[in-house]
């Protein structure tokens, strides 16, 4: 006699369901992880490629420290002169847009690191039209606009351009700001915020202050307003300062940032 060694039909359906109770409890851990990766990875991507917009322009229109976007009619004719001459021509583009195109170009509703309390104000829906818009051909798009003083801009970045959810901050929408000009002309920017020369995430660009992983995600910085943070703690705009807290730590997001 012969005798059969093998599972029961109870025990292989015992054993499907204990791999797929693990399964539904590691997928979502490990999604997550790989969606992180990949807006960091972009991110990182999207910092190089404008500095390296700076440096080029700066082979032009000399070094960042003599730059001078002052004197303009209208802070239109202001935008566009930066765009068209020191911005636009050293990054792959392919598609610009202005107010009343901006929506081909940027999300129409952006939220606060909660994805679900709306950004409010005109930031992201400026009437007077200074804001410029552009998609990059690697994917990204970015809301933009010269500081009234000519010395420095504000730069809103989506890493996976403007048709993608979540449309959040901290999650795909992250701030930087660019300085130029001499240093007693920058700081008027960000009020007493001594503003370094280049392109960094808002919140790491203050020469003058020495800050913390805990100040970033608080919002405890200088120049901020009170209303930028890396949290879900409710602000204007929680999670403006998340490009500064990954930077900061090195490139990567830490164990307490606001996923």
């Amino acid at each position: 006699m012969t005798k059969s060694i093998g599972f029961t039909l109870a025990e292989v359906l015992i054993t499907l369901g204990i791999i797929g109770v693990v399964a539904a409890l590691t997928m979502p851990a490990l999604i997550a992880n790989y969606q992180k990766e990949q807006v960091v990875n972009q991110l990182k991507k999207i910092y190089s490629e404008i500095n390296q917009a700076v440096r080029i322009s700066e082979n032009e229109f000399g070094t960042i420290d003599t730059w001078d976007l002052s004197g303009f009619a209208s802070v239109y004719d202001q935008n566009k002169y930066f765009s068209d001459n020191y911005l636009l021509p050293n990054i792959k583009v392919v598609k610009t847009c202005d107010m009343s195109t901006r929506n081909e170009c940027f999300a129409e509703t952006v939220y606060q690191v909660d994805g679900k309390s709306e950004v409010e104000g005109s930031t992201f829906n400026d009437p007077t039209g200074k804001t410029f818009y552009f998609v990059a051909a690697s994917g990204y798009s970015v809301l933009y606009w010269v500081h009234g003083a000519g010395n420095g801009a504000w730069f809103w970045v989506d890493v996976n351009g403007p048709n993608k959810r979540p449309n959040a901050l901290g999650k795909d929408i992250f701030a930087f700001i660019m300085s130029w000009g001499n240093s007693s002309s920058i700081a008027p920017i960000e009020g007493q915020c001594l503003s370094k020369l280049g392109f960094y995430p808002y919140g790491l660009h203050c020469l003058n202050q020495d800050i913390t992983h805990d100040d970033i995600i608080s919002g405890n910085i200088e120049g901020t307003s009170g209303i930028y943070n890396c949290s879900k703690t409710p602000n204007k705009y929680s999670g403006g300062l998340c490009a500064a807290l990954i930077m900061f730590d090195g490139w990567k997001m830490s164990k307490d940032y606001p996923w």
